[in-house]
């Protein structure tokens, strides 16, 4: 009898328990649009039966119809226990029919389907228009933000990050760079970041290089040339020799002066200098070789550092007067600045200033320093030639005056009677510099053995 009553309140527990597990869905009723609409909410509930304080809460079934967006992120949040923060300007009825969704998706997917946005900051799901969120945020709901590190080969990073700066998204993207490793660190959206690509690809190029030879010839003029080379009638003797072009050469007011600039093929150079020995006698005073990269300057100097001594005299209001003496220099000679710009077809541009420059006598100061007054004629030109052609540059004239003294060994060191057996000469003598340069397209690589050539 009393195993009877056991078992019968043991089906009685039973039978109650499952009526809890399957009690019907609750009823949830709306305004939408003045009119009442019916939605259903079932209960929530973990899948393995854990409270949703453990666990994300499970929707069994959530069938809404025209139901107003506040009203369902009102529903949630009441029925999960999630914290929703929603802006004034997300509104409008919502119909969605979700089965066995955690209440957190179902949310994302609700705001994510009507074209709203979401961010989710500690406990507070915060949900809003995707204008607010690409004003807030800086770029559209859903684009994902990656970082990449770039590696330069030939650009500068510092260079590189300031063309960057110009590109990301703004309030989202930023640009680090570290000039000991040449890296450049960009964080930004996928989109911005394949740009970002392409624009380094483009910059982060080897420079081309240029391989200028020059040669320096000092041409005396002889009495028929003081004014300097014919070069027309050069030209007319020498066919290939292409007279460019003249212009005024900068120098004193009263001596006025004129250069020419032509080009020629390389192999040419031999038939010119001997033309140029019939003007006067014709010395190589340089051959230098220099490689300059596309768009920078090289310097060559032919000629001499001239010093000279500056005195600093200190006078404090208290104290002894100090007097300092400094020693600068002035490059004195023949001096050539050339700026190469390779084109895609190799033919170069060639940004030329040469400058010739002399000592012509000497200023006395009133602290008996010395300084050298220097005598400079300069000019300044761009040429576009074709990859190994030779340009010519003549009319920079120089003139000096020479001083000598010949005299009698032993007599003509005498005080008084010395003057009968020495003689002094002052001679004026004028010189033309003539210029050649012959630019040659080097890769800058390192030109190993030819594997077909017999060892």
């Amino acid at each position: 009898m009393a195993d009877g009553r056991k078992q019968m309140i043991f089906r009685l527990f039973l039978i109650l328990a499952a009526s809890f597990a399957w009690a019907g869905p609750m009823e949830a009723m709306t305004d939408v649009d003045g009119g009442l609409e019916e939605g259903k909410f079932e209960r929530l509930q973990s899948s393995d039966g854990i409270g949703w304080s453990d666990r994300p809460a499970v929707l069994d079934v959530l069938d809404l119809k025209k139901m107003d967006i506040l009203d369902v992120l009102r529903l949630i949040s009441q029925k999960s226990g999630l914290n929703i923060v929603a802006s004034n300007d997300v509104k409008g009825p919502v119909t969605v029919f979700l089965k066995n969704v955690a209440a957190e998706d179902a949310l994302k997917i609700i705001v994510e389907t009507y074209g709203w946005a979401y961010v989710q900051n500690a406990h507070v799901m915060r949900i809003m228009t995707d204008k607010e969120y690409k004003e807030k945020y800086g770029c559209r709901f859903g684009q994902s933000i990656m970082t990449e590190i770039f590696t330069l080969s030939y650009a500068k990073a510092e260079a590189i990050s300031s063309k960057i700066l110009e590109m990301i998204t703004p309030s989202l993207g930023a640009v680090k760079f570290d000039g000991r490793s040449n890296r450049i660190l960009v964080s930004d959206t996928a989109e911005k970041i394949d740009e970002i690509r392409s624009l380094i690809e483009a910059f982060d190029q080897k420079d081309r290089e240029v391989l200028i030879e020059a040669k320096i010839v000092q041409v005396v003029l002889s009495d028929d040339y003081k004014l300097g080379i014919d070069w027309e009638a050069v030209v007319a003797d020498i066919h290939s020799l292409n007279l460019k072009s003249n212009f005024r050469i900068s120098r004193d007011a009263l001596k006025k002066g004129e250069m020419s600039v032509g080009t020629m093929p390389a192999d040419e150079y031999a038939v010119l200098v001997e033309a140029l020995q019939t003007v006067g006698q014709t010395e190589i005073l340089s051959s230098p070789r220099v490689a300059a990269i596309n768009n920078k300057e090289a310097k060559i100097l032919v000629g001499s550092t001239q010093p000279y001594v500056t005195t600093t005299i200190t006078t404090p209001s208290s104290g002894p007067t100090t007097t300092a003496e400094s020693v600068s220099f002035i490059e004195v000679g023949v001096k050539l600045f050339v700026t190469p710009t390779i084109h895609e077809d190799d033919f170069i541009t060639m940004a030329i200033r040469p400058e010739v420059s002399s000592v012509v006598g000497n200023l006395t100061t009133s602290n008996n320093n010395t300084i050298p007054v220097v005598e400079t004629s300069e000019a300044e030109t761009t040429v576009l030639v074709q990859n190994e052609a030779t340009i010519v540059i003549g009319g920079l004239i120089k003139e000096e005056r020479i001083k000598s003294v010949d005299k009698i060994p032993l007599l003509g060191g005498l005080p008084v009677l010395g003057a009968a057996f020495r003689r002094k000469s002052d001679v004026t003598r004028k010189t033309e510099i003539v210029i050649f340069l012959t630019p040659k397209i080097v890769s800058g690589e390192m030109q190993g053995p030819d594997p077909s050539a017999p060892l």
